[in-house]
């Protein structure tokens, strides 16, 4: 687990660093690829990269995630603050997207309209993206194409 990159695999390490290298010669005008501070990309490759925690802080789905619960408070407060809002009265959802837009996607592509999908229950190996029942029995995310 110590070892670096470039003594892992060098190849890989080589490719990193050819496109490291584009990105300074070229001048990139998509929002979404501009450079990225070293500050954000240490925090990017983290600990936290190697944790799930899907659910809300102080509500997840898994265990482990006390630390987790800590930065996304932290975040939360940040986020608000940067734009004067008070956290009582305000809310904000600091959590990045994940595989949820790629399933709807493939859904919207295989399914008919009107057609559905059943997708197996949370603790029988389902996702939050197929639909589930919430305690109250209320049914959450069914996917329906209209």
């Amino acid at each position: 687990m110590s070892i670096s990159l470039a003594e892992s695999d060098p190849e890989i390490m080589a490719l990193c660093r050819e496109e490291k290298e584009r990105q300074k010669l070229g001048l990139e005008l998509i929002a979404s690829e501009n450079f990225t501070s070293k500050a954000v990309l240490q925090a990017l490759s983290s600990s936290f990269h190697n944790k799930y925690s899907e659910g809300q802080v102080g509500a997840r789905y898994y265990g482990g995630t006390e630390i987790v619960d800590k930065m996304e408070a932290l975040c939360k407060k940040r986020a608000l603050a940067l734009f004067g809002l008070d956290e009582t009265e305000w809310g904000v959802n600091v959590q990045p997207y994940s595989g949820s837009p790629a399933n709807f996607a493939i859904y919207t592509g295989l399914v008919g309209l009107h057609g559905r999908i059943m997708g197996l229950d949370l603790p029988d190996g389902g996702h939050l993206t197929h639909g589930y029942q919430a305690a109250s029995g209320r049914k959450v995310g069914v996917f329906r194409c209209l």
